[in-house]
């Protein structure tokens, strides 16, 4: 899959995305457009094409404090007192919980959503089952249930849509790391990255990195990439991108004490902010001491 969409190039690419897309349009259209879009696991590496690895890293770490609306949007109020007039409408769960999960209510959309995962087979659409069970798998692992996001990847079976099977493979490999099951995270990782250009493997390193080094596999892992590296004039520039996935992975091999000041889950350290701001003015400060500097000069003030 990986040599098509390479030797067919942005046309290609373009062309999955269009059909995946397409999938969920549909699927978003069985409930009159109440029910958001699908939406994929770390977007299933479609929106990956222009991110650098630093990006793609980052955007895998959970944040250690949840994002909680003050209210309901009109959007989830409606949906909700809908699901409260028919509370075994399974059309209506899903409804809510993917609203839910679209506004970052992880919780209330886990909450919600468990109350379908045992009566999943009375969808009749594989695809609506599968986005269905990827969506509590996801929302269980970002409320760290690792456990619960474990057991309802186990109800899934592989897509074969490629931004679908990429979605589930890295969500897998996540979920396996976390239940401390490293040879099984390996296993998906290799597979996912299985038939990549160096390109494409280096950027689901990126997104696997943190997880397969929390549980042994980091060694492993570096080594297949490597083996994808290509020679001659990209040499030196593929085994930077290496050494910078290395260097956020061992982030996590920091002792307790530094951790706290390297930590991104909540987005930029403060600390950095800070510093960043001191130091704007200090450089304005430098500016406007030579610009006095040169007056008093000019004034025949100052020898």
């Amino acid at each position: 899959m990986s040599e098509l969409r390479q030797r067919h190039g942005g046309e290609q690419t373009s062309t999955l995305q269009e059909e995946s897309t397409l999938k969920r349009d549909m699927l978003a259209m069985k409930s009159d457009n109440v029910r958001p879009k699908p939406a994929l696991y770390l977007g299933g590496t479609a929106r990956w094409e222009d991110d650098e690895v630093g990006d793609i890293f980052r955007a895998t770490v959970i944040p250690r404090t949840k994002y909680v609306m003050k209210s309901n949007s009109n959007k989830a109020q409606a949906a909700k007192e809908a699901l409260e007039e028919d509370p075994y409408s399974l059309e209506k769960i899903i409804d809510l919980g993917f609203i839910y999960a679209s506004e970052v209510q992880y919780e209330k959309a886990g909450n919600v959503l468990m109350r379908g995962w045992k009566r999943v087979g009375e969808l009749t659409d594989p695809a609506e089952r599968f986005y269905f069970l990827m969506e509590l798998a996801e929302v269980s692992f970002r409320n760290r249930l690792y456990k619960q996001a474990h057991a309802v990847l186990m109800d899934i079976d592989e897509p074969q849509d490629y931004y679908e099977k990429k979605a589930y493979q890295l969500l897998s490999c996540h979920a396996h790391a976390e239940i401390g099951d490293g040879s099984k995270a390996l296993s998906v990782f290799i597979k996912a990255i299985d038939g990549e250009t160096f390109g494409s493997a280096i950027k689901i390193w990126a997104a696997c990195a943190l997880r397969l080094r929390k549980v042994g596999a980091h060694e492993p892992g570096k080594e297949a990439i490597i083996k994808k590296a290509r020679t001659g004039q990209d040499f030196l520039m593929d085994q930077s991108r290496i050494q910078t996935v290395e260097s956020w992975a061992m982030l996590n091999d920091t002792p307790t004490d530094l951790k706290g000041l390297l930590n991104f889950e909540d987005g930029m350290p403060k600390w950095i902010i800070v510093a960043g701001v001191m130091f704007i003015m200090m450089c304005w400060i430098a500016v406007l001491y030579w610009f006095e500097v040169k007056n008093l000069r000019n004034m025949k003030m100052l020898f």
